[in-house]
């Protein structure tokens, strides 16, 4: 599937810009639950963000202006710098930080969306197994994503600057101008990118805990220039913890389990309006508060004691013999020439 990226491209870039007043209007419009809170930690992790980046991009210029030379920089202090890894350890403790707090914040206010009467009453800071383990492992991926990306700008201008014979004053003022000290808009996208991406999760995770749910629909949220294959979907039902199936643009097929899943390739995550829409049993209607966290505490439950054994079964396997792996997911997937 052929697509002219350049309208997407410009609706990302007018998405990103939007000020916080648009962009809660937006997002409320789109179906996002307290949109206010979700732009408020867009602000909150675009600074946070952008302070790292910053920083960083300051000691990299720093280093380079203190050199002799740009043959001598990238032999002897290149190295050194390009395997540091103090930007990733500090992209991932504000993602993790962050991510916990907002994931915890955006189920309940889901919950709350679907259960005004029952939601005052949980433990609005439990959340699944599967949920921490988000927060856990992208957390880490993304700090680990951008450190390398940063990285990677930082050289290409090195081994520019060496191919063309710049004066280190030449390379500073290259460092200046490039997206590596000019880091708003960078910080920006991520920000946008990754509080919707956390909403998604937490909308996911709200349905898990919500009893009373037990399918979810695909809601494509119309957009300027919206994807044809995330159009394709909408309306697709499926058990609230199975995944979707949604064609790629790129003709792979993906199983996301929420819209922005970690599976998903950036070009069908950024600028991605998508929702989930829940599907209740309309036969439980008027159960009682009681009994609804007994099932809600039930659920989470089982979800947990699932991940846990699925954790030590795969754990045990790392170190089991190729037989003991073969008879395993002969009796998980049933053997493939019966």
């Amino acid at each position: 599937m052929r697509i002219d990226t350049k309208p997407l491209i410009d609706a990302i870039d007018r998405y990103i810009a939007k000020a916080d007043d648009d962009l809660k209007e937006t997002l409320a419009s789109e179906g996002y639950v307290k949109a206010e809170e979700a732009v408020e930690a867009i602000n909150v992790l675009e600074d946070a963000v952008s302070e790292a980046l910053e920083s960083d991009a300051d000691e990299f210029l720093s280093r380079v202006q203190e050199a002799t030379g740009i043959d001598d920089f990238i032999s002897d202090i290149w190295p050194t710098i390009k395997t540091s890894e103090d930007l990733k350890n500090a992209l991932h403790d504000i993602f993790k930080t962050q991510f916990d707090d907002m994931l915890r914040k955006f189920t309940f206010n889901w919950i709350l969306s679907e259960q005004p009467e029952f939601a005052p009453h949980i433990d609005d800071t439990r959340i699944t197994k599967p949920a921490e383990d988000f927060i856990k492992k992208w957390s880490g991926d993304l700090a680990d994503l951008m450190h390398l990306s940063t990285k990677d700008a930082m050289e290409r201008i090195l081994l520019k600057a060496q191919e063309k014979g710049w004066t280190i004053d030449e390379v500073s003022t290259a460092i200046s101008d490039s997206g590596i000290r000019q880091v708003g808009y960078r910080s920006r996208r991520v920000a946008v990118t990754e509080v919707l991406r956390v909403e998604s999760y937490a909308q996911q995770e709200s349905m898990v805990q919500e009893p009373l749910t037990y399918a979810k629909k695909w809601k494509h949220v119309s957009s300027p220039h919206p994807r044809e294959n995330h159009i394709a979907i909408d309306g697709q039902e499926v058990f609230k913890r199975e995944t979707f199936t949604l064609t790629g643009a790129d003709g792979v097929v993906y199983h996301p389990v929420c819209p922005r899943d970690t599976s998903l390739p950036a070009k069908e995550t950024i600028n991605c309006h998508c929702i989930m829409e829940a599907v209740s049993d309309a036969n439980a209607k008027g159960i009682s508060k009681d009994d609804w966290l007994q099932m809600r505490q039930a659920a989470m439950d089982e979800v947990d004691k699932e991940w846990e054994d699925r954790m030590q079964t795969e754990e045990a396997l790392r170190y089991a013999d190729e037989s003991v792996i073969d008879d395993y997911y002969n009796q998980v997937f049933g053997s493939q020439g019966a």
